[in-house]
């Protein structure tokens, strides 16, 4: 028995080695056969993949200016960074096949590709670039257009070339190519020109005296980039002499108070601005360029005539517009070439897809290769003929006029207490993440136009009832919130701090306000109101710190977070907003705070609103409604003139941000702007510039 086991042991050994080789010989075969399915397959896989980031970047600029969650906006943006990278990767695919499939006659149609991935490779018109810094790399878009043209230009002329019989089928085929070529390149190059049009430096030269040059542009330049610079912002020669004829703060204050029209009976008529001079203003403070007072006074009168609701359209109209100057070629395609790009382009990339469909002498291709060329030449003409009908509709559609939300309450209750969201976010070391992004509420519908009353009339009161001279228009606007705290002085030390600090203080007592169990603010529409630019300043506080204030800190919303967790500790439970309030309340009215005083402490800010929230308390529910809408109204304004323009910009890529809409609304009423405080000069104290002063006062200047 022992010596029969003996011998069937190598018999068993052997059919053991026998099937390893068996799996291994086809695990190598299914290898190898996956890579040739891979190697006949690729270039097909990339090229519809391309068409399909096409048409996704297509649906997403159409969505793009909505309220859209984070996750979405970087579906989004992969897809706008992965349309150039797949078309230029297929055209590399198709340049190295070309070497080794001269003599394949596939390659006849796969050489069609090209100019459909150059017209891939061109982008959708109504997504040039995704943020503002895409428009400064147009020098490297050049550089990859012009490449990726003649790399498809050479491949497409030596296959042709190679593989053209001359017959009447190959004929056709050569028609639909060179049609679509004429799209490609014309689409491909227009790319770059157009986020150079676009670029930050380029407008900051086109307000700048030293361009006359841009008289000379040829007009072949004109038609390729639709240069509208002369149409649209008026000539080089107007710009400077509006320069020259600039007046100083305290003329051009006189003259606006001094015929400050009232509301216009007729609305349809104030409508009309002058739009170029408006434009022109705008577009200078956009790209932190301060504009001449002389140029102001007009569109100040004007402006001033509008009602609360006129002006606010004019505004959402006027960033719609910046938007798609920026963002999109829909600007840039405006005066020669409007015809030619909008019309006869789709057509002619229709006119290939009919020529190549009527061809019935494909018996020698590749039948994969039929249906693929088939797919992609009417897709892609469909795809054009939907950007040209609804791109219209993109151009008159507004920017969504929400206005984010975001709590400092919600924040902790959710740390406490995470949802769903959080749980699985804290398995990948992303929770913070998470909660800061993925938890943006929005408010009404109505609340940008609330927001919109409220900025219209302090601006209105300001140079009815404040303004007189140049030195009372600074304080004007260098308030955030004094005006509102006149007559109680006793409250004036929570703006005595750093304006993030008192933005904090103040969102936590109006939270505190709003959930007080003897007040009813639910049926104040004050109250809604003061809500929502509260927890609009705590959202650019905790997500947009650069556009609050220069040198805001993001860190002193975590800081007041930890305050609530340490002040209550396991005493409260953080269900919601509301049991939070109380329990702060609550813990308020059991204990004084140590060192309430201190501003400067670390750790202070829950125990200071609690003391702001206290004494707001101590007014009439109006009258403390109506003192927290006055401090809020004032802050939104300080920071809306404290942000530069380019960061106005940058956020459009976004959508529209409701202070971009506050920023557009001081800017045409005649506030100062960022650019106003730091390019236009100071005015000396009693017209003195500094003559008749003792020798030993002087400073010296010399080395």
């Amino acid at each position: 028995m022992r010596t029969y086991l003996h011998r069937r042991q190598p018999a068993r050994e052997r059919r053991e080695r026998e099937e390893r080789g068996r799996r291994r010989r086809r695990l190598r075969m299914g290898l190898s056969g996956a890579v040739e399915w891979w190697d006949e397959w690729q270039l097909r896989i990339l090229v519809l993949g391309s068409l399909f980031v096409q048409y996704m970047l297509f649906f997403s600029s159409m969505m793009r200016r909505c309220a859209l969650p984070s996750w979405l906006r970087l579906f989004i943006w992969l897809a706008y960074l992965g349309g150039d990278a797949l078309a230029i990767y297929a055209l590399a695919t198709l340049f190295n096949r070309h070497k080794q499939q001269q003599e394949r006659l596939a390659a006849g149609l796969e050489v069609l590709w090209a100019p459909v991935l150059l017209i891939h490779l061109g982008g959708q018109h109504m997504m040039t670039a995704y943020s503002i810094e895409d428009n400064e790399l147009w020098m490297r878009n050049t550089v990859t257009a012009v490449s990726q043209v003649v790399v498809a230009l050479y491949v497409f002329c030596k296959s042709w070339s190679g593989s053209g019989s001359g017959s009447g089928g190959e004929k056709r085929l050569l028609q639909a190519a060179i049609l679509l070529f004429v799209v490609g390149i014309f689409r491909s190059i227009q790319k770059p020109l157009a986020l150079r049009n676009a670029s930050i430096s380029n407008m900051v030269d086109a307000f700048s005296r030293s361009t006359r040059k841009d008289q000379r542009i040829t007009f072949c330049w004109k038609m390729l980039c639709g240069c509208t610079w002369d149409w649209y912002f008026g000539t080089n020669k107007t710009r400077e002499e509006a320069e020259e004829k600039d007046i100083p703060l305290e003329e051009f204050v006189q003259e606006a108070i001094k015929n400050l029209p009232e509301l216009a009976s007729d609305q349809k008529q104030a409508e009309i601005l002058d739009k170029s001079s408006l434009n022109v203003n705008f577009y200078r403070s956009l790209v932190d360029i301060s504009p001449p007072y002389s140029s102001r006074i007009k569109n100040l009168h004007l402006s001033m005539c509008l009602d609360y609701k006129n002006a606010n359209k004019m505004s959402i109209n006027n960033l719609n517009q910046m938007f798609v100057y920026l963002y999109t070629k829909l600007f840039f395609i405006t005066g020669m070439d409007v015809c030619c790009l909008r019309l006869c382009l789709p057509f002619l990339t229709l006119a290939s897809a009919i020529l190549f469909s009527t061809n019935h002498k494909y018996k020698d291709y590749n039948q994969t290769d039929v249906k693929a060329t088939s797919i992609l030449f009417w897709c892609t003409a469909l795809l054009d003929f939907l950007s040209v009908f609804l791109g219209t509709l993109f151009v008159v559609a507004p920017l969504a006029d929400n206005v984010p939300q975001y709590n400092l309450l919600s924040f902790c209750a959710r740390k406490k207490r995470p949802t769903i969201l959080m749980k699985l976010a804290t398995l990948v070391w992303c929770k913070d993440y998470v909660n800061m992004h993925c938890y943006t509420q929005q408010a009404l519908r109505s609340s940008l136009l609330q927001v919109t009353e409220l900025i219209h009339g302090y601006i209105r009161d300001g140079w009815k009832g404040y303004i007189h001279d140049d030195a009372s228009y600074r304080r004007f606007n260098s308030r955030r919130g004094q005006w509102a705290l006149r007559n109680r002085r006793h409250l004036r030390w929570s703006l005595n701090m750093s304006f993030d600090r008192s933005i904090l203080i103040w969102h936590i007592a109006t939270d505190l306000c709003f959930h007080h169990q003897s007040a009813t603010p639910l049926g104040q529409a004050c109250a809604v109101r003061s809500r929502v630019i509260s927890n609009y300043m705590a959202y650019l506080l905790f997500l947009r710190p650069e556009m609050l204030m220069p040198g805001s800190r993001i860190g002193t919303f975590t800081v007041a977070c930890e305050d609530v967790e340490l002040l209550l500790g396991g005493e409260h439970e953080l269900d919601d907003e509301t049991a939070l309030a109380q329990g702060i309340l609550s813990w308020a009215q059991a204990r004084q705070p140590p060192l309430l005083d201190d501003a400067n402490m670390v750790g202070s800010l829950v125990p200071m609103a609690c003391k702001l929230a206290k004494a707001l308390m101590e007014l009439r529910e109006v009258e403390r409604w109506e003192v927290i809408q006055g401090v809020w109204v004032e802050m939104l304004c300080y920071s809306a003139s404290r942000c530069r323009g380019y960061l106005h910009a940058k956020n459009m890529g976004e959508g529209m941000e409701p202070l971009s809409h506050v920023w557009f609304l001081l800017s045409i009423m005649g506030m100062e702007t960022f650019a106003d405080r730091f390019q236009k000069p100071e005015p000396s104290e009693g017209q003195d510039d500094g003559e008749g002063k003792a020798p030993e006062n002087k400073i010296n200047i010399f080395v």
